[in-house]
């Protein structure tokens, strides 16, 4: 007897075993109430719902997660601006400085630097010349 043959055979012992088992659960059998299994998972307020309850929860779920995913595009961490490290806010406020007097040293996160004054129509340039390390 060949392997494929004996396989055949043993698939329809199986098929011919399954249909002549005497144990509920088949398709088409109808139970007694003696023999209804019983809900291993109790009764809980969800399963005793009406349908439109439940299409209503399913519908609110769905918009709470929308609007999570919304939430999430809108604050996607990806998209979040590191702020300047604090060396270069304090240049910007020390290069925009508007109480400077010439000959004042100030210090930046590029060295330290030497005020002239300012230049310009409006007097809003600052002049600054870097003070070479001794």
């Amino acid at each position: 007897m060949t392997c494929t043959k004996a396989h055949f055979i043993a698939i329809v012992a199986l098929v011919v075993a399954a249909q002549t088992w005497p144990g509920p659960g088949r398709a088409g059998d109808q139970m007694s109430t003696a023999e209804e299994p019983t809900n291993d998972m109790g009764l809980s307020s969800d399963n005793l719902i009406p349908r439109e309850d439940w299409k209503r929860r399913v519908d609110d779920a769905r918009k709470r997660a929308e609007q999570a995913r919304r939430d999430w595009r809108l604050n996607d961490p990806r998209r979040m601006v590191e702020p300047d490290p604090p060396e270069k806010i304090a240049t910007q406020r020390v290069l925009s400085d508007d109480t400077l007097r010439p000959g004042d040293i100030v210090s930046t996160d590029k060295g330290f630097l030497l005020f002239r004054g300012r230049s310009g129509a409006d007097g809003q340039n600052a002049d600054f010349v870097p003070i070479a390390p001794r």
